[in-house]
């Protein structure tokens, strides 16, 4: 693509063209790179769960297009500094988000970045190896929110195990945040080989932008948390997605390299928050965000595996209804094959938390995953993919199908168990 004049030396450019010459030989001068990605999903699921939720079969489509702009200078002494916004086109509203906004400096000190973008784990934690189809169990099965989602009876239990794609327990990438990645060092031919460092701080997450969110002390409480909490905007018995976590930090590592034509990928983080103080209806309090990731990927030959593991022990539980506690952890496994333009795989998770606190038995997730993708030309995806998953809820207390008691919500009851079944079909343009 050709590089387009926008104020003289300002300029569009993506892989190549006058924009990036304007960067790399005017100091002080600003390029702006432009990228994105347009997708186009179908999805037909059969599941049982309650009245509500349980279909013999549905066709259903779903489309997102993200656009990046990224303005960028590099100064007299080296220093690489700008700024990054994604847009996107992907709510059930029709409207318009951003899921990046932030600030960026780079130099021989490593890289800097303050504003709104996922956290570093979220980034670079490694976990099942996902390219083929929509990305197998971190794929786009869970796209949407509450009965929007893919398969809308996984909101009761996935979703808020699982977390940010099995790497990021509470999904606090949506906050505004301070991050620092380190420079790389053992590097190899490749400039992002090697071992790297990061760790980030975020006040809040939840808060964004302009958003300064200073409630420590929350008085709404939503009623039918069989676990008692008060503080999460999407209540569940597992209630790390969506609570308002406060003092979030974060620290990790990650290694890509090669020996022998063997590749190596391996990470792990640790993630730490405090919980809100109680409003009284809940005296005993909350236990504070303490979780862990890790993972790998071994490739030789085309063929690719690898899995993780997370660990969030009793982070968001209520402190005395804690009776029966089995630790929030999530496993994942896979392998995929890549033969020219063609990558098959196939891959597999599993998730458990305790369930109700104050009832024996816990509550279990399998997910298991295949497909293929193709790449039809640069730049022009398509793939398909098979999914299966089989929730359990072994205390067997009634639930809606967001994971609340029945006296929560009258609109549907079920149980904490069902099945699904899904084909998904998806077609990317990445420019």
């Amino acid at each position: 693509m050709k590089g387009v004049s926008l104020r003289g030396c300002a300029v569009v450019w993506l892989a190549t063209g006058c924009g990036a010459a304007v960067a790399e030989t005017s100091p002080g001068k600003f390029a702006i790179r432009i990228a994105g990605d347009a997708t186009f999903s179908s999805v037909y699921v059969s599941q049982s769960y309650d009245a509500a939720n349980s279909v013999s079969g549905s066709l259903d489509f779903a489309n997102q297009f993200r656009l990046q702009i990224v303005p960028r200078a590099i100064a007299d002494n080296g220093l690489e500094y700008g700024a990054s916004l994604r847009l996107r086109a992907k709510g059930t509203d029709g409207l318009i988000d951003a899921d990046q906004a932030y600030l960026f400096a780079d130099g021989a000190f490593g890289r800097l970045e303050a504003g709104v973008n996922a956290s570093p784990n979220h980034q670079f934690g490694v976990t099942a190896p996902g390219g083929f189809g929509t990305g197998g169990v971190i794929g786009d099965w869970a796209e949407g929110q509450g009965r929007n989602t893919v398969i809308n009876n996984q909101t009761t239990f996935l979703e808020p195990v699982f977390g940010g794609g099995y790497n990021n327990i509470t999904k606090s990438y949506w906050a505004t945040r301070l991050s620092y990645f380190s420079p790389r060092v053992l590097t190899q031919e490749d400039e992002y080989t090697g071992l790297m460092g990061y760790v980030s701080y975020a006040p809040r997450n939840l808060s964004v932008n302009t958003n300064a969110n200073r409630g420590y002390r929350l008085t709404t409480v939503v009623p039918g948390a069989s676990s008692g909490n008060d503080f999460c905007s999407q209540q569940g018995t597992a209630p790390t997605l969506g609570c308002h976590y406060k003092n979030i930090a974060e620290a990790g590592f990650r290694y890509d390299g090669s020996f022998k034509k063997v590749s190596l990928v391996a990470g792990a983080a640790y993630e730490r928050g405090e919980a809100p103080t109680s409003n009284g209806a809940n005296p005993g309090g909350y236990y504070n965000l303490s979780a862990y990731q890790a993972g790998f990927q071994l490739g030789y030959a085309g063929v690719l595996i690898g899995g993780s593991y997370l660990n969030a022990g009793r982070s968001a539980y209520s402190r005395g209804t804690d009776l029966f506690l089995d630790d929030q952890s999530t496993v994942t496994a896979g392998i995929t094959y890549e033969m020219g333009p063609l990558v098959i795989g196939f891959n597999y998770a599993y998730g458990q938390d305790a369930g109700d606190p104050t009832v024996p038995g816990k509550r279990t997730a399998n997910l298991y995953a295949t497909g293929a993708s193709y790449v039809l030309s640069p730049g022009f995806v398509t793939g398909i993919e098979y999914l299966r998953s089989i929730t359990r809820n072994e205390a067997g207390f009634v639930t809606d199908g967001f994971g609340n008691d029945a006296q929560g919500s009258s609109a549907f009851t079920g149980f904490g168990s069902g099945n699904a079944t899904a084909i998904l079909w998806k077609s990317v343009i990445s420019f």
